[in-house]
């Protein structure tokens, strides 16, 4: 009995040897999953149901146009997973044969980008597989390394893994990179190396929470009060602005001059230095939340984005008409801009919140598309109210119902509009173009640009109306618009940097 039991053994270790063998002849090198049954579940099953809860509660897309990038959040899913979906929903089912995931190093103190020295990275739904060719090419740069112990435990790639498996077809293969320590000029080096990989058969991912806010985590900019979700909301937007309108040394200067806490600071850099050679591709955030609205509780909180960046007209195109809005839109947009100001003049307009119902089931794919918005309120032939933004954060069409809304209630300079000021009040909604950079204030056209100055963190902005109006030339124009910044008259002459942009704007009554 015990002579059998010993060839069993031997026979069993035999078969466990060759297994282990086959396994090191392939050269395979596993990268385990971290954080799963902590931060996600790490059963397959629970996991794969929670995604799919996760992603049929995502809108589906609305837009055209190749999905070349996303930053998403990586929390926990508890908190994080409903924001993250909604960024990967708009790449469900598309067959991309390489995905590139940037994310920051939370522990590592490695400088320059990390590749860990794997061949797999395993997760409780399988293991996927590195583009080693694309590896190989990248540590031939001395901007890359491997610092194991920053892989250990690190989950900002982890994080965005599962996902990936449950939205995309078979078949692609990773490029996990994490971000170190790096230097302004070494953000613009790593999205030059990177860009021969970035074609349009690869996924870019960007990994990234944004602020973290509270005594925990070191940052409290303004006092724990009513007023902290707006704040923060605030806080958010500043940095978005600036991605969306891929200004790498503007965002990074937002972030030293705030001290915001986005945490993926590095990898958005390098995505935002890499946009800036892709003039047909434009961001768009999808979805905006935070762990305060889901604790209930704003005296600790984390903001998480999900925003999207889709392959469409280049700016050249749409300055030259094409892919610009009709008329019929135009008319759309105030027809919306109009009842949206009249349900916030008065909330208990049942007529006015079915008028504007309505007419956002009326929207047309032309005003899905991501752009900059203003809508300007006059009454009497005096303003009674402007808001707008000028980077694409999210669809024209919702663009100008926010600004809308926002220009009747919620315009520093003005009381909240009242519903007996409807009555002879004159709505502008002006479209922007994307904001492109010009090497000079003699480049611009007064009455046809609209101007965005901006030096030394200070920026201001004037549609191409506004000095037609006040009869300003060229250096009156910018003597006010440098006084709107908050700097002396003149400053414009050095040291400052110009953008402009062009409008599409309809003016009319309120309907």
């Amino acid at each position: 009995m015990k002579g059998r039991s010993l060839r069993l053994l031997l026979l069993l270790c035999g078969m466990l040897g060759l297994a282990f063998s086959v396994a090191m002849a392939a050269g395979e090198r596993i990268r385990p999953a971290a954080v799963a049954g902590s931060w996600y579940p790490d059963e397959p099953r629970q996991l794969t149901g929670l995604l799919d809860r996760f992603l049929a509660q995502a809108p589906a897309p609305t837009e055209e146009g190749l999905v070349r990038a996303l930053i998403s959040p990586h929390a926990g899913y508890t908190f994080s997973g409903a924001t993250a979906a909604v960024g990967f929903r708009q790449v469900q089912g598309h067959a991309y044969r390489r995905v590139v995931v940037l994310g920051p190093a939370h522990r590592g103190g490695f400088d320059g980008l990390s590749i860990a020295d794997v061949t797999h990275y395993q997760t409780p739904l399988g293991r996927i597989p590195l583009d080693q060719g694309a590896v190989a090419q990248l540590r031939r740069s001395p901007l890359v390394t491997s610092d194991p112990a920053a892989h250990t435990s690190e989950h900002s790639i982890e994080m965005q893994l599962p996902f990936l498996q449950r939205v995309l077809p078979g078949g692609w293969q990773l490029v996990p990179i994490l971000v170190g320590r790096m230097g302004a000029d070494d953000y613009r080096r790593a999205a030059v190396l990177l860009r021969p990989l970035l074609d349009e058969q690869t996924l870019l991912v960007v990994s990234s929470d944004f602020t973290h806010y509270g005594p925990r985590y070191g940052y409290v900019p303004f006092p724990h009060d009513t007023k902290t979700p707006s704040r923060l909301k605030a806080l958010d937007e500043g940095a978005l602005d600036r991605i969306l309108a891929k200004d790498a040394d503007g965002f990074l200067d937002y972030v030293e001059r705030t001290g915001i806490t986005i945490c993926g600071f590095g990898p958005i850099a390098i995505l935002t230095h890499w946009l800036q050679s892709q003039p047909r591709i434009q961001g768009q955030l999808l979805r905006y939340a935070t762990s305060g609205e889901l604790t209930g509780d704003f005296e600790t909180s984390v903001s998480y984005l999900s925003v999207v960046f889709r392959e469409g007209p280049s700016p050249a195109e749409v300055e030259s008409g094409e892919g610009f809005l009709s008329d019929a839109d135009m008319r759309l947009l105030h027809r919306l801009a109009s009842a949206a100001v009249s349900v916030a003049a008065n909330p208990g307009d049942r007529k006015a919140k079915h008028r504007l119902e309505t007419l956002l089931s009326q929207v047309p794919p032309s005003l899905q598309r991501p752009a900059g918005a203003f809508v300007t309120l006059n009454r009497q032939g005096q303003l009674r109210g402007c808001i707008g933004y000028i980077a694409p954060r999210e669809p024209v069409y919702q663009a100008v119902v926010n600004n809308a809304i926002s220009a009747a209630r919620r315009d520093p300079r003005f009381v909240p509009l009242g519903p007996d000021e409807l009555d002879g009040l004159e709505l502008e909604v002006s479209v922007l173009s994307p904001a492109r950079p010009v090497a000079s204030y003699h480049d611009i056209a007064l009455g046809r640009d609209g101007i965005i100055l901006e030096k030394d963190g200070h920026s201001a902005v004037f549609l191409p109306e506004v000095p037609t109006e006040f009869g300003w030339d060229l250096e009156q124009t910018l003597d006010h618009l440098t006084r709107k910044a908050g700097l002396p008259p003149g400053a414009w002459r050095e040291g400052a940097s110009f953008k402009t942009f062009r409008t599409q704007t309809v003016t009319a009554p309120l309907e």
